[in-house]
Order: C-alpha cells, then structure tokens, then sequence
C-alpha cells in the first residue's frame, strides 16, 4: 500500500499491474479522484524487434481515495473494433481530457486522433452520464488550423479548448454550450518559427485570479525544457514563456512531459502537475534533441543529426512508460514553477 507519491517510480494498481493512464487528467467526482488516460498496455513500439502495429487500448479509468492507491475501474472509452472509427487501435489517440456539464448533467470526453498526419488529426469527442463505458459521439476537425495537443477548462460556465496548431502556434477556442463541439470564438497565441520552438501539451490551471499554462516543446516523446506562460484572458492577452522547472540541469523537465495541473479540492496551495516519462531507454550520450529537431524543420539550421537515427535511441515502448507527479510551487510574487521530488505526500499541505 502506497503512501506517498514517487516521481519517476514505476506505479501499480490494487490488482499489482503497471498504471495505464498516459497522457492524463483527474477529475474529483463522488467522494473520489478519477484518473483517466491513454491505455497503453502492449504498445511496445519497436522493443520485440517489429513495430507495434498499435497505438493505443482505449481510455482507462482508476479511482482512489487518496491519490496514492487506485483501484482498475475499467474504462472511460473501450478501443473499438471499426477500423474507421477514430477509437481504434491502430489509430492514434492522444491525452483524453473530461469536462462535467452543469448544464446537460453528461460529462463530455475529448480526444486527440488521427489516421496519420496533420491533415486526418482531429478532436473526437465521447458523452457519458457518468465517466465509465462513455459513447463516441463524432469527430470535430476546427477551421483553419489542425487538431494537436490540447487541454479543456470551464471559466465563468463557459467551456474552451486550448490546443496546439502543430508546428505553428497555440489556438483557444470556445466550446459550444453542451461542450461537444467548437465556436468561431477563436484567438491565436504563441506563434513561433517550428519545432521545438512551437508549444504542445498545454495545461491550464487557475490560482488567486491568475491563469497559467504549463507547456512542453515540440520533441515528440523526447522531454525538453517546459515553460510556464500567464494569460489575462483565454482570448485576452498572452504573457512571454518563462522556464517552468527550477534546477532542471539537463533541460528535459525531470525527464518527463506534463499533460495536465490538478487542484486538490482539500489542501491548500496544493496543485498537481501529471506528467509522463514516455521514455525509460533513454542513452546517456543523447544528442541535443531541441537542436536536433530545430535541424529536422528549419532549412536554414542545418542538421546535426539525420532523422534515421533517431530509432536507434530508443524502442518507444510506452507499455513501460512511468509517470512524474510534482506539486507546484509559488514564489513570494505568486509566480509558479516546477522543482523535483524523490517522493512527497498530500499531508505536507494544510487542509482547508
């Protein structure tokens, strides 16, 4: 039994099997926490000598009483067996997220998916009267941009999506009333030249009337230098990204990618950040993998390594991917940001 959380520690469930909940959120509903992610038992990537033909399992769900313990709860969304359907194994399906609707009483699920490449990615969105066994509703393809890394968040009963334009820029968008489709409500944030300047996986989170939102740098599965930006507004006014991870010594974030910032409905101050260590096989002699992508996308960078190599790095065996869970911390001005912890307990936070 578990009682306290470890950072980069490999986490099992109340049956004694690995946590299968990547690129996840939680949500605190009836008296429990609820984590829900990317299932990705048996994705092996390259690890047993073919490519894993898979992308996914389905969207898994856990249930915990005090975030340390967590009981299989089955799934949020089952895999499906319709080759068209964007829910299916073979069909990429990134960071699911959850908003509950006052208004409809259903909780609406959102998924990134595609069938490979830019042009096929879109948001797929599931309802459910509660979070398990929820039903694929359709896919939503947004104007003008491309579907990437997103997060969800309701402000003032207004629902929005915050979601990277891949390779271009970080897009907000209001949601429809029900929550299950897009407005032309639409503003456009942190452009940049390409990779790995562009912003992915952002995280939206609230404190003292200030809005934040924690995002990674577009490496892929490789971990880079994540960066906090504080936004007036989600169509308002943008602040200028600032490193998110004090001591941070290789750049890589604590070797993790963060998807999403909890806040703990009961103890003070206490906001969660879940990240991913997508990758465990990592060498100790990596490239610079931020120059190297930056080579990959700009014609004028120049190469420093070619893209073929980059198997020869690592298996992408997410079956074994970890997860780094570290509280945020807040300096004497308010201002938020990451520092590592070999393990730490909710009990170090004041209930409220």
């Amino acid at each position: 039994m578990y009682r306290n959380i470890r950072p980069g520690k490999t986490w099992y469930d109340d049956r004694g099997r690995r946590i299968q909940a990547h690129g996840g959120s939680l949500l605190f509903a009836d008296g429990k926490f609820w984590w829900y992610g990317e299932n990705k038992e048996g994705i092996t990537g390259r690890a047993t000598g073919e490519v894993c033909p898979f992308w996914h399992h389905g969207v898994r769900l856990y249930s915990s009483d005090d975030l340390y313990n967590w009981k299989d709860e089955g799934f949020c969304v089952r895999e499906s067996d319709d080759p068209s359907n964007p829910f299916h194994p073979t069909r990429i399906m990134d960071r699911p997220h959850v908003l509950y609707n006052e208004k409809t009483k259903k909780y609406v699920l959102w998924a990134k998916t595609s069938a490979g490449g830019f042009d096929t990615c879109s948001f797929s969105v599931c309802v459910g009267d509660g979070l398990k066994d929820m039903t694929f509703l359709k896919e939503v393809f947004p104007k003008n941009h491309h579907a990437g890394d997103f997060d969800l968040f309701v402000l003032g009963g207004k629902g929005y999506i915050v979601y990277e334009n891949p390779h271009d820029s970080m897009v907000c968008q209001t949601l429809s009333e029900d929550f299950t489709d897009l407005t032309d409500e639409t503003s456009v944030h942190l452009r940049a030249e390409c990779p790995p300047f562009v912003r992915e996986a952002p995280a939206f989170f609230e404190r003292d009337g200030k809005y934040y939102l924690l995002t990674s740098g577009t490496t892929g599965y490789y971990p880079n230098p994540s960066e906090l930006v504080e936004i007036s507004s989600p169509h308002g006014e943008w602040g200028k990204p600032f490193p998110a991870c004090l001591g941070d010594e290789k750049g890589n974030s604590f070797h993790a990618q963060f998807s999403s910032v909890f806040r703990h409905p009961f103890k003070k101050g206490l906001y969660v950040a879940l990240g991913d260590r997508w990758l465990t096989d990592l060498p100790e002699d990596m490239p610079d993998i931020g120059r190297a992508f930056y080579g990959f996308f700009s014609p004028t960078a120049g190469k420093t390594i070619d893209e073929s190599e980059l198997p020869s790095l690592t298996d992408e065996n997410t079956s074994e991917a970890d997860y780094v869970w570290l509280p945020l911390s807040f300096d004497e001005k308010g201002t938020p940001f990451l520092s590592w912890k070999r393990l730490w307990s909710t009990d170090e936070y004041e209930d409220l």
